[in-house]
């Protein structure tokens, strides 16, 4: 009996078990449904729910507008609007600032001068130029906005030319100091040029002054003027000027003369570095000449050189060698002192005859009581 009471229950076990368990799962499913139904979140497949998005325009702010605007996204149910939900909201940034009153003066001006001129803003006033329009647009000022202007096209060429470069300029010249000796030495020149051609009865010898010249590289006139001695000089210029007084047309066959032009002399003749004319061992050499030849372009030498023998010493000059060479003068005596007391009075005459400045010749008035 106890055996088969123990068979029976063993067989209720099982059902006992699975009775439990749809039970259990029966609670379950009562408890977390209503959860499950009330989720706040949609799901795909439900058409009842309707997501759309409502952006907040952004305002414009008293000066400046905000940088950005943030969107707010609002899901809204159709069938029942009380049960709709704000997902995102992005905060709102701060308001700026109100302009300080020295940017309004500084946007006032501005507008004052973007009215008269028509100039637009430049990329330093471009922060300000939003102010300005609204600043302007209050007032009921008109805005002039000017007209953008088309590019340039520039050459290829004209892009290539580089600016020339820019040339020091040049100093001023400096004035030349007056030569006392130029007009001597212009008068000599002039009276050596009366003959062009120099020759005598030994032949033409006008090249020999060319060469000696071109030897030392010099003009013709440095070399044969200006190798004589300074005061020689100033003793043919007055004596040269009272020939001409007296209608004597005089002339130079030959005035200075260093050791390579006395080496191509002919006729009678000192030796190369004794001449009068320029030796290195008479004289000195070049700028030291005291002694030339003369003639009278007229054909009459002998005209001129009487003369000489009767005036030539006033002017310190002589003829020492009439018979052997009649046309040799040269400076003798105190030649210096007579040269020196010559040039003074010639100075003194030239600065007599110099116009009187506008100080000087402005009359004067005597100071009445």
């Amino acid at each position: 009996m106890r055996g088969g009471l123990a068979f029976k229950s063993a067989d209720r076990l099982p059902g006992v078990v699975l009775v439990s368990a749809v039970l259990g799962c029966v609670a379950v499913a009562a408890v977390t449904l209503p959860f499950a139904m009330s989720s706040p979140f949609p799901t795909p497949h439900r058409g009842d729910w309707v997501i759309q998005a409502a952006i907040v325009p952004a305002k414009v702010a008293d000066a400046v507008a905000p940088e950005y605007t943030p969107a707010e996204t609002t899901i809204v149910k159709t069938a029942t609007p009380t049960r709709s939900l704000t997902i995102a909201a992005l905060p709102q940034p701060p308001r700026p600032a109100p302009v300080r009153m020295r940017h309004a003066i500084k946007h006032i001006a501005f507008a004052a001068r973007w009215q008269r001129t028509g100039i637009p803003a430049s990329d330093a006033d471009s922060e300000t130029t939003g102010t300005v329009r609204l600043a302007m647009a209050e007032e009921g000022t008109p805005i002039i906005v000017a007209p953008k202007l088309a590019p340039l096209r520039v050459p290829a060429e004209a892009v290539r030319i580089m600016p020339p470069e820019k040339k020091a300029e040049a100093p001023a010249p400096k004035k030349r100091d007056v030569n006392p000796m130029e007009a001597v030495d212009d008068y000599l020149w002039e009276v050596y040029e009366r003959a062009p051609v120099k020759k005598d009865n030994t032949g033409d010898f006008t090249w020999k002054d060319i060469a000696a010249a071109k030897r030392m590289h010099m003009s013709l006139k440095e070399y044969v003027i200006r190798g004589m001695d300074p005061d020689f000089r100033e003793q043919l210029y007055h004596a040269g000027h009272a020939m001409d007084a007296a209608g004597l047309h005089w002339s130079m066959l030959s005035a200075f003369r260093d050791d390579y032009r006395q080496s191509l002399a002919a006729g009678f003749k000192a030796r190369v570095g004794n001449s009068l004319h320029g030796g290195s061992r008479a004289v000195g050499g070049y700028g030291h000449g005291r002694a030339i030849d003369i003639n009278n372009i007229d054909g009459d030498d002998e005209v001129v050189w009487h003369w000489m023998d009767a005036h030539g010493a006033h002017f310190g000059i002589r003829r020492p060698m009439p018979g052997i060479d009649p046309a040799h003068i040269q400076s003798g005596g105190n030649w210096h002192e007579i040269a020196q007391a010559m040039r003074g009075e010639r100075t003194r005459t030239a600065e007599a005859k110099k116009p009187a400045t506008e100080a000087s010749a402005r009359p004067r008035h005597r100071r009445t009581m």
